[in-house]
Parts: C-alpha cells; structure tokens; sequence
C-alpha cells in the first residue's frame, strides 16, 4: 500500500493515481489516448435508429434536437441493453451538427466517460479529457452513494474557444434578460451537459470540478445551498484549492445574515441577487458543507434525503441528528436560524429562482 502525499489515503502499490483525490503517484504510467484514437467513429448500437429523427431547429446560431421526441424513441424502441450505445449514436450525431454549426476547426472527440466538442487544437482538449476523467473519479468518491449511477451514455463537454458563441449558444436555456456571464454552466434539459468558455487552463479546470459535481447531483431534489456548497466544496478539493476563510469574510457574513434574510438562503433566491447576497451565499453554503460533512456516511445520507422544499430541514433532523439553524449557531452567532417552509415560500412568489 502507498499513501497519498495530498490526502494521506492509502491506495493499492499499483494505483497510478490516488483513488480519493486523483494525485499522479511519482513514476506512474498513465495511458491517455491519442488524438487519433478518441476520433475513431462509433460502432452502431444494435437497435435499428435509421427511423429517428433528432428535429434539429435553430435557434441563437446553434442545432437544437428535439429532445422530447427523441427520448419517446428511446423509450418505446431501445431494450435496456443496448441503452448506453443508442444515447452515445445520439449524443454523437447532435454534436456533430454542433461542430458544423461552429465551423473552422471544430471537432468531436471521446475519452471513456466524455465526448468533447472544441475547437481547440488536439493536444489542449486530450489534456482537459484526461482531467475531466481524473476529476470525475474524484467527485464520484467525494459524493459517495449520493452520485448519479444508472444513466446511459457519456458526459458531455462543449468548448468554446469564442466567448460570443458561448453566450450564444446558452442562452437558449435562460429567460430573456437574465444575467448570462458565468464561467461555464451545466445543463440538464434534454441530455445533460457541461458548456464552458476557454480562457485558460486553470479557469477550465475550476470550472470542469465545479459543474461536474452538479452533474452528479441532477438526479436529486437537492437545495440550492447545499448543492452549490457541495460544487464549491469539491471543486477546491479537486484543483487542491484548501479551504480558508479569514476574519474579514466571517465579520462580514456575521454583519449580513440576520433571522429574516437567511430565509432567502435557505429558498435559494439570494444566489441570484446582486452584491454581497450572491458572494456570501456561495461561501455560507459552503461552511454549512463543510461542517455538516463531518458527520461522514452520515451526511451522504442526507444528501440523498434533502428536500428543496423545506431546505433539507427534516433530513437534517432524521439523519444528522440536528437542526439546520443550530448548524449555523457556531459560526453565526445565537439565533433563530432555522428554515422555515411559510417564509422560503414567500420568498420564492416575491422572487422565483
């Protein structure tokens, strides 16, 4: 056995890289596939797809498919065997019509859990492959039995080398006039997917963890907080970002929330909001994590329990043993902390998220 020398787990001598953090092991042999190899076509599945149309219309520059009619497809077309290579046929079709769309450059590549539309040059998007893959193992374990398992097919990633055809492309997901500046967003209508711009390797990195982690949550109901604590929480321990909070951003947190405002945090609204609600809201979730994890299994429990409804109020109480509010007696000082489903409603007629 070798420990790591980030996270101390002790792996097996012929691990490569730590199964808890993904750190290489000094002299360990990783095989990353060639360029070549990631672009070979895919086999056809089994099931006759010739009948599916994916309904492609355009909208903002972009090939949209059809979702609802191709999931009916699936649905009454595919046995469950041959599943994983009908998704893969489809998602490999529609994001060819992306590399289209996009022109120049543009191409389509695969690792073992992704495909990856960029236009970027061969080597950057094998590089960012082979991260994805050692950061998906990692919020894998970090989440436990709380990550999604079942689904069929591989995750998607969309590059974006040009910052217009990013915004373009996602806002066909938003309401008109809303704030669309973001360092990547994951997507969940249709086929799940990740789409990101590329500013810089470091900025993709952050941006592949973080979203990633909500990926992996989409299967549940979750709270805004806790899934946002837990992104922001995996997604230091990926890119090995420690957590640190220092006594300016405490006193400024201890200064913002009060009895009536946290009901805001509790129903997710504050996230949205400009100024210190948003930033503030980002780093409260993810105290209230980092805290709450210490229960271990405890609080994986929980994360498949939590209800968006009441905050995750009654699965705290039947599986962490403790209120939420008194969660946050410790770090916001003595008080009425607790949610409250009358006001996080009220807070969502005022203010949808």
């Amino acid at each position: 056995m070798k420990a790591c020398s980030y996270c101390g787990r002790r792996n097996e001598d012929i691990a490569a890289s730590c199964g808890e953090c993904g750190t290489e092991f000094p002299g360990a042999k990783i095989e990353k596939p060639a360029p070549e190899e990631i672009d070979k076509p895919l086999a056809a599945p089994f099931t006759d797809v010739s009948g599916l149309d994916l309904g492609f219309e355009i909208s903002a520059g972009f090939s949209r498919p059809d979702w609802s009619l191709i999931h009916e497809f699936v649905r009454k077309n595919v046995p469950r065997d041959d599943l994983a290579d009908v998704w893969n046929h489809i998602v490999a079709t529609w994001l060819a019509e992306l590399a289209t769309d996009l022109g120049g450059g543009c191409r389509v590549r695969r690792s073992d859990s992704f495909f990856c539309l960029s236009d970027l040059e061969a080597e950057t998007t094998r590089k960012l492959l082979a991260y994805a893959e050692r950061a998906l193992g990692t919020v894998r374990a970090n989440l436990g039995p709380a990550a999604w398992s079942g689904y069929h097919g591989k995750h998607v990633l969309l590059l974006f080398a040009d910052l217009d055809d990013y915004f373009h492309y996602i806002s066909h997901y938003h309401k008109e006039g809303k704030n669309l500046l973001s360092a990547g967003v994951f997507i969940r209508q249709g086929y799940a997917h990740i789409a990101l711009p590329y500013t810089s390797a470091f900025s993709v990195q952050h941006t592949v963890a973080h979203e990633l982690v909500h990926n992996l949550l989409c299967h549940l109901h979750i709270p805004l907080w806790l899934n946002e604590g837990l992104a922001v929480a995996i997604e230091k321990l990926v890119t090995r970002s420690p957590f640190y909070l220092d006594q300016d951003v405490a006193d400024r947190h201890r200064n913002h929330w009060n009895e009536t405002n946290i009901q805001g945090f509790w129903a997710g609204v504050t996230y949205n909001s400009p100024g210190d609600d948003a930033e503030l809201s980002y780093s409260l979730g993810e105290i209230l994590v980092n805290l709450l994890s210490e229960k271990g299994q405890a609080f994986s429990s929980f994360i498949q329990a939590a209800d968006w409804r009441d905050a995750g109020q009654e699965a705290a109480l039947n599986f962490l043993g403790q209120d939420l509010g008194e969660s946050l007696n410790g770090f916001l000082g003595q008080g009425d902390w607790r949610p409250r489903r009358k006001a996080i409603a009220d807070y969502w007629r005022k203010k949808p998220i």
